[in-house]
């Protein structure tokens, strides 16, 4: 659905619903008159909370509000969720794709201490482990709140690469998550690259029924766009499904590396 559409999905969707504009007006507190304008496409709303409030009204899931970041934006993905947090806060399904690391959500402290030790060479001791308790604190966050299937593929050497006591205690860690029957590991053993994904990636399902996917890089996080850029990842998370191990296996293979 292209941005244009704006106008006539608003019209439809209300027509679908069986109201008038007078009604729409009055289940959503926002004025007919805009809502007549809106759907000539005589102006374009301007309030993100005007959309959530029409969207509930007519119960289009997140339709109109996805729709309406695409016309404002240029992207469907709308500025207050442009960032690795706020996606996995808003999304039902997270898949992570690292050619190198843990995915942070999975790390345990002890690994997150040594992952940020080296991005941060200038950061001090007390700083570092305050990153790090952030960090690990977010898995408990997203389980108590929406409690989101999670699926995650990276290499053995993630784990290997490090030092033996981290590894043992990022082996152990990833196990007990592995408990949780919404967690899903799959390990990408030794001798084999994740050749197509240069950096880490995050893929969701939002629980408002869209998508969308960023990308972590050595400067910050960038948001990639459903429209142009999910048919490529969608493909680049199948071949990394199709170089790692089955869930059993990796499990295996944790067990291993914990000892």
């Amino acid at each position: 659905m292209q941005p244009s559409s704006f106008p006539e999905t608003l019209k439809k969707l209300r027509g679908g619903a069986g109201v008038t504009q007078e009604d729409l007006a009055k289940l959503s507190t926002v004025s007919s008159s805009a809502i007549c304008r809106w759907e000539k496409g005589q102006s374009t709303p301007k309030r993100r909370d005007d959309i959530e409030k029409i969207d509930a009204a007519l119960g289009a899931q997140g339709q109109l509000i996805r729709l309406w970041s695409a016309l404002t934006s240029g992207s469907t993905l709308p500025p207050w969720m442009q960032g690795p947090a706020e996606l996995e806060e808003a999304a039902s399904r997270i898949e992570y794709l690292s050619p190198v690391l843990v995915p942070g959500l999975l790390q345990c402290q002890e690994y997150a201490e040594h992952v940020f030790r080296e991005g941060q060479p200038l950061g001090d001791a007390a700083e570092i482990s305050r990153l790090a308790v952030a960090r690990c604190n977010r898995y408990d966050h997203l389980r108590h709140d929406r409690d989101p299937w999670v699926t995650a593929v990276f290499p053995e050497s993630a784990l290997t690469g490090m030092p033996e006591q981290t590894r043992r205690a990022q082996a152990k860690h990833l196990l007990q998550l592995a408990e949780h029957p919404r967690t899903s590991l799959h390990l990408v053993p030794s001798g084999t690259l994740l050749v197509g994904i240069t950096s880490p990636v995050l893929m969701v399902r939002l629980a408002s029924g869209g998508r969308a996917a960023s990308s972590d890089h050595i400067s910050g996080n960038v948001p990639l766009d459903e429209q142009v850029d999910w048919d490529r990842l969608d493909e680049l998370s199948k071949r990394a499904f199709a170089s790692a191990l089955p869930t059993d296996q990796s499990l295996s293979l944790l067990g291993d590396l914990a000892q």
